[in-house]
């Protein structure tokens, strides 16, 4: 009997605990009140709660509270979702916690306040107060961490059984929709607003230029108007008119009005009543949980897309009939009260912003361009205030030194904060705002030692790294500002104008002929990268005169266009050319980008070889979640061979590459699923401080310790990185005349189930039945694999498809295919599924492929290579390359081990050292030992006079903390002693001069990666 009810008692309890279990599953994470019958899931105190068409998010309903007195409603009706739940880009790579995210809507301001809280077991544990002076929507994101009372750790996760909003108004009515109770929100990204001030009180909230400050805005508001001349008003009208030319669309596009309604419709805003209703208008709304089932179809107007319609508007109202335009104009007139209904508003950030330039500078420049037709309907005050709100402005009025330059501030804001002056609707206003302006922009585009920026070598540096593709996006606007304020009281004073005219100019340097390759194309690998675009923008800053402000016309930059563009423009190359005199651009055969660990040797416009490494400071690649999936190799010392015909035309294609093979990397060969890491976001840094490069004469030399095994990530807080297989490897390569010497040494790993390799080609064949050249003979067959031998009388080689010749000297295994090859689009993951947009879809990809590479073995010890490219021969030479190859006797290698590399040429005269070890005896050339390691090439070092390049590559960043570095080079010292008795003129950078034993000891300062360039002479 006792057994009996105690089964009984078990099975109850298993019944209870399951069907609550079950219930608490079927509690909503979202309520968006689609349903009347939730109602009942309420408990109201002196309230009304009903639900409401007349305002609404998503679905058609809303939750309408009207009170009166002391007044509060509550639900346990709801769930929290898990961190697994919450869609999260990154997982939980960055640092995530638990977030009460709503929607609110105020018909009246008043000087109330609401009380939002949480329970536990009817016990208060939660709350923070919310102020009623605003009208429209409301978006707020308030993690739990950020509340008043018994708050939660950061990232911990939460556990409350009750939701109550109380006040203590007399009387109000608010509508509230898709409440989401609790989501992990990345941390990085709750903003603060007028409603909710305390989010991130304890940050430096300046330092995230995205987000918008209430004491930026308040700056605007206080700002002295002084009285201004004649001449400066006459300034603000001709800015004002560039920029709506700038703005203008050509003549030939046509009013078509239908067209205009149709795509205006889509939005699906009305009036009615007064009250402007449509979809939610939206900012990312991937970071928001979203239930159909709860909140009906998806259905919203993303906030980029809407400005592109109200900017399209915008570009056909003055070329229209009167009727026309009268219809734009109320569309427009609709469509701006919507943006401001929907909590777009001054002083609010909709739960976030970040990164929100990139998403509204088509909306910025309706406004713009719409300003009088705002003025007229009395929105232009609201608007201004928006904009100046959304885009920071008030920044510009910040004590200056707290001014940072930021790259992605110069691409999505900087040309806006321009033209958003100019919805000041007062003259006065707007000079005092431009002189700020101006003020600013001198100073950031000036600055090379912050954390990003405009380098001292020209490289552009945002996200911890040279990244010509965010330097793309300053490069298109920046000229725009420069240009429209040249030769005036606020143009952009000389050193900032000079430095990022440097930078502007390095993008020409690194291009071949427009694509910058594979080496620094962060996270859009063979994607066409380059500077054809720029062509408009390099007139602008050729036409805006020199930095110093004293030549309407800037000749280097000229000369840029006319080599890049000029036999297109035949109006402007016989301006730059016949009239100033201006010859086209000479490229240096060599060019260093020390803080990119690159190098470019090239032949005029023929050909460019892009030579890339990494280091401590330089990461290897940028790996995103959804982008560049495989990117573990383009910097393992990678030469890229580029013709004048860019990437595509030199043999680099999306379709079919194998993200093994980046040409001269040396790697482990791995399954495109192990090739792929698991974090969403890599950006590898060896541990090493060697990887650099220097030149003398148009030759130069390149040289880089790859370590795998240790290192650090350069974004996120994941700062200790390394891959499983160990792999190192002591690498360089000389650039002397028409050909580079590749030498690796000391190449090591530990896996023995994939083979380490060095990468010799990878070429797309357009004709599968191209034939491919080598020692072997002929490959014709496509499916072909070889190795090659070696006879008595000549080395392997091999010609690639684009013309380029390889000449093997050391006795590698060497293997070369040809080959239908399938792989994954960069912008897909295998191990999450996911698929970037951008990619269009296609997870799969396939190409016919030559590739030819060297093989070391598995978990090699200290294997090693040494080979020599001819790029892009002529017929003749590459029909009779292996008498070409192997009679040129032009160079020597004196030394290829793990302590130096060291290779002499006879036709320059140089001897080139590659030294990762200091303070052994090199044994070869002038040069006797170093102190540290280094890049030394020594020209004419058998005469009385010789030249001196010298690098000591360790940018020596100072660290904040743990891998993480303020980005730019301090001092490093570098000494270095020769055989015999040497003397030279003095310098700033040479320290000391010392003799001993017949030999002589060079002290020097080193900074910044870059040359040390000088003459000695035999005592």
């Amino acid at each position: 009997m006792k057994f009996s009810i105690f089964i009984k008692t078990i099975f109850i309890s298993i019944v209870f605990f399951t069907a609550t279990g079950f219930a608490q599953q079927n509690k909503p994470a979202v309520e968006s009140f689609e349903k009347e019958s939730v109602l009942s899931e309420y408990k109201t105190e002196n309230s009304n709660l009903i639900t409401s068409k007349k305002h609404y998010k998503y679905g058609k309903n809303s939750l309408k509270w009207s009170w009166s007195d002391k007044a509060s409603f509550g639900t346990s009706n709801f769930k929290f979702l898990t961190l697994e739940e919450s869609p999260l880009a990154y997982g939980n790579y960055f640092p995530a916690s638990p977030t009460l995210q709503m929607a609110i809507y105020n018909e009246v301001s008043q000087d109330e306040k609401i009380t939002i809280s949480y329970q536990k077991d009817g016990k208060k544990e939660v709350w923070f107060n919310l102020s009623l002076n605003f009208t429209g929507w409301r978006k707020i994101w308030v993690p739990f961490y950020e509340m008043d009372g018994n708050a939660p750790k950061k990232g911990t996760a939460v556990n409350y059984d009750y939701f109550k909003i109380t006040t203590t108004s007399k009387n109000g009515t608010l509508f509230f929709d898709d409440i989401i109770f609790s989501q992990y929100q990345d941390d990085r990204h709750q903003f603060p607003d007028n409603l909710i001030p305390f989010i991130k009180e304890d940050k430096k909230l300046r330092e995230d230029f995205w987000m918008p400050l209430a004491v930026n805005f308040n700056r605007i508001k206080k700002l002295e108007k002084k009285p201004i001349s004649v001449a400066t008003r006459l300034d603000l009208n001709k800015f004002e008119s560039l920029i709506t030319k700038d703005l203008e669309v050509p003549k030939k596009y046509k009013t078509y009005i239908n067209s205009l309604k149709s795509d205006f419709n889509t939005l699906g805003i009305y009036e009615k009543e007064g009250v402007v209703l449509g979809p939610p208008l939206t900012f990312y709304d991937q970071q928001e949980y979203f239930n159909k089932d709860q909140q009906g179809v998806k259905r919203f107007n993303d906030v980029k897309a809407f400005g592109a319609i109200m900017r399209k508007l915008s570009h056909f109202y003055d070329r229209s009939t009167p009727e026309e335009t009268k219809q734009i104009e109320e569309m427009f007139v609709l469509g701006t009260k919507y943006f401001l209904d929907q909590g777009w508003q001054a002083g609010t950030s909709g739960g976030t912003r970040h990164h929100v330039g990139y998403f509204v500078r088509g909306i910025a420049e309706g406004f713009f361009t719409m300003r009088k037709t705002l003025y007229k309907e009395g929105l232009l005050n609201d608007v201004a205030n928006s904009m100046h709100w959304l885009f920071n402005l008030g920044m510009l009025l910040d004590d200056k030194s707290t001014f940072k330059v930021n790259i992605d501030y110069l691409n999505t804001q900087s040309y806006y904060h321009l033209m958003l002056i100019f919805l000041v609707d007062n003259q006065e206003g707007q000079a005092a705002l431009l002189k700020a302006y101006s003020n600013y922009m001198s100073i950031i585009l000036a600055q090379q030692n912050e954390e990003w920026g405009f380098k001292i070598d020209g490289t552009s540096w945002h996200h911890n790294g040279h990244y010509p593709a965010y330097g793309l996006g300053a490069f298109q606007n920046v000229p725009k500002v420069i240009k429209t304020l040249s030769r005036t009281r606020f143009r952009v004073k000389t050193a900032g104008h000079q430095n990022f005219k440097k930078a502007f100019l390095t993008s020409s340097e690194y291009s071949q002929l427009y694509n910058w390759g594979f080496g620094n194309a962060g996270r859009h690998p063979l994607e066409n990268n380059g500077i054809e675009s720029l062509k408009d923008q390099y007139l602008m800053m050729a036409q805006s005169g020199n930095p110093e402000g004293n030549s309407k016309i800037d000749r280097d930059v000229a000369a840029a266009y006319l080599r890049l563009w000029g036999k297109e423009d035949v109006f402007n190359s016989t301006v730059f050319r016949d009239i100033e005199g201006i010859a086209s651009q000479k490229l240096k055969p060599y060019k260093t980008l020390p803080y990119a660990a690159t190098a470019i040797q090239r032949k005029g416009n023929d050909w460019a070889a892009i030579i890339k490494g990494y280091s401590k400071y330089v990461w290897a690649s940028e790996i995103y979640v959804d982008e560049n999936r495989y990117g573990r190799y383009p910097a393992n010392g990678t030469i890229e061979l580029l013709n004048n015909k860019g990437e595509s035309g030199s043999g680099f294609r999306q379709e079919g590459w194998d993200w093994n093979r980046y040409p001269g990397a040396t790697i482990i060969y791995l399954p495109l699923k192990e090739l792929e890491t698991k974090k969403p976001l890599l950006m590898f840094r060896s541990d090493e401080t060697f990887a650099g490069t220097t030149t003398l004469n148009g030759n130069g030399i390149f040289g880089m310790i790859l370590n795998e095994g240790s290192g650090s990530n350069a974004d996120g807080d994941d700062t200790k990185n390394g891959f499983p297989g160990k792999l190192k490897a002591k690498k360089s390569v000389f650039s002397f005349g028409d050909k580079l010497i590749s030498i690796g040494t000391n190449i090591s790993s530990v896996d023995t189930k994939n083979a380490t390799q060095t990468n010799l080609f990878q070429s797309f064949l357009p004709d599968s039945k191209q034939v491919l050249y080598s020692s072997n003979g002929k490959m014709k067959k496509l499916g072909s694999k070889e190795v090659l031998t070696k006879n008595s009388s000549s080395k392997k080689w091999i010609i690639d498809p684009y013309g380029s010749g390889y000449y093997l000297l050391s006795k590698n295994d060497t293997y070369i295919q040809k080959k239908t090859q399938d792989s994954y689009h960069n912008k897909y993951s295998i191990h999450t599924g996911k698929m970037n947009a951008k990619g269009k879809g296609v997870k799969e990809t396939q190409g016919d492929y030559a590739t030819g590479w060297l093989n070391h073995g598995f978990a090699p010890k200290d294997a090693s290579y040494q080979y020599v490219i001819y790029p892009f021969l002529d017929k003749n030479k590459q029909a009779d390359f292996n008498k070409y190859a192997s009679k040129d006797n032009s160079y020597t290698i004196l030394r290829a081990d793990n302590i130096a590399h060291i290779v002499k040429d006879k036709e320059s005269k140089i001897t080139g050292y590659v030294v990762f070890e200091a303070d052994k005896s090199l044994e070869n050339g002038l040069l006797e030992k170093v102190s540290n390691p280094c890049l030394i090439m020594i020209g004419n070092e058998e005469t009385n006079v010789a030249e001196l390049s010298v690098v000591q590559p360790d940018l020596n960043f100072e660290a904040y903390k743990k891998s993480r570095y303020i980005n730019f080079s301090r001092p490093v010292p570098l000494s270095f002693t020769l055989k015999g008795k040497w003397n030279t003129s003095k310098t700033n950078f040479i320290k000391s001069i010392s003799y001993k034993d017949g030999n002589t000891t060079f002290s020097l300062e080193c900074k910044d990666g870059l040359p040390r360039i000088f003459s000695i002479s035999k005592i």
